[in-house]
Formats: structure tokens, sequence, C-alpha cells
């Protein structure tokens, strides 16, 4: 179970960063679960095909599906990773900077976040407007191919939502309430 270093606030405005902040927790549990599913699918995939082959059974579509599932998994991941704070972190620096160390390698984390999902963000128009056509062997139920745009989607997802999260942690700062802490395991 997470730990959490702040108490039930009586001001409305920390309290709404509270809540945002909890939301966003849960939904990167979500994404997590996503991630285990793209797995699971890529493991069964490469299972069938394995198992598939001495059998004389070989499927052209196996390869192309395991490769979208685990370009979901990785984009899905991005979002899961940053918001459930699974990242490496760098925490000797902060202690050898003294009593400001964590609340500056804080900001400066959640402003490198900020900038670089920002960035990735602004490409957003421009990468669904150059992604056309279909996925080569990622056949749909009804014949087609899996649309190009579809890799870029829990990319984008992802990257909007730990813009999100980033913006809610700095909020949090200003108006002192702590950092979360990462999940023990």
């Amino acid at each position: 179970m997470r730990q959490m270093k702040n108490k039930v606030e009586k001001s409305p405005i920390k309290r709404v960063l509270l809540y945002a902040d909890n939301f966003m927790w849960r939904l990167g549990g979500l994404f997590q679960n996503i991630c285990n599913f793209c797995l699971l699918v890529m493991l069964l995939l490469t299972a069938g095909t394995i198992i598939g082959r001495p059998m004389g059974y070989s499927a052209y579509w196996i390869w192309p599906w395991t490769m979208v599932f685990f370009v979901w998994l990785s984009f899905f991941g991005f979002f899961a990773i940053f918001v459930r704070l699974k990242d490496i972190r760098i925490d000797f620096i902060a202690k050898k900077m003294g009593r400001f160390g964590y609340p500056v390698t804080r900001l400066v984390s959640n402003i490198c976040a900020l900038s670089v999902t920002g960035v990735i963000l602004k490409t957003t128009p421009v990468v669904f407007a150059t992604s056309m056509g279909g996925i080569d062997g990622a056949i749909l139920p009804g014949g087609n191919e899996l649309f190009r745009q579809a890799l870029s989607v829990p990319l984008f997802l992802s990257v909007g939502l730990i813009f999100l999260a980033a913006s809610i942690d700095v909020l949090k700062m200003l108006f002192g309430l702590a950092e979360n802490e990462p999940e023990q395991s």
C-alpha cells in the first residue's frame, strides 16, 4: 500500500490537489495493468508461434501484433513508471545537497518532465498527420490493417498524463504538500 505523508487537509485547494494526485496514482495502477496485459498477449502470441512451428502452423500476423503490443506496453508504461515512482531515484544527490536537496530535485525533475512532455505534446498534430496507412501484417478481424496512428495514441496519452501529474506535483509543492513515496515491494 502506498505511504502518504499528507494528512487530511481542511483547505479546499489542498484537498482537490490530494484528490487529483490520488486519482493519478490509481490511473497509474490501471496503466500498469494494461502493460501487464500487453506483455501477456505478447507471450501468448510468441508461445503460439513456438508451439505451432513444429506442427506446421505459422501465422504471418503474429509477429506484427507482437510488435504492436510491445510498442503499446512501452508507451503505456511511461506514465505508470512516472506516477508510481518506479523510475530511477537519485536520492544520494538530494542528500548531499542538505535540507533543500529533496525540494530542489523534486522541482527540477518536474520541470524536466514538463519540458520534455510539452515538446512531445506539441508534435502531436505532426505525428498524426504523417502517420498514414496501416501496419503491415497487423490484421484486424474485418481484414483491414491496424492504422499506424494506433501506435502513437498510448504515447500521447501517457505523455499528457505525465504532464498533468507533474503539474499537480508542482502545485502540491507550492501549497506545502509532501512528495509521494514509492510503494514498498
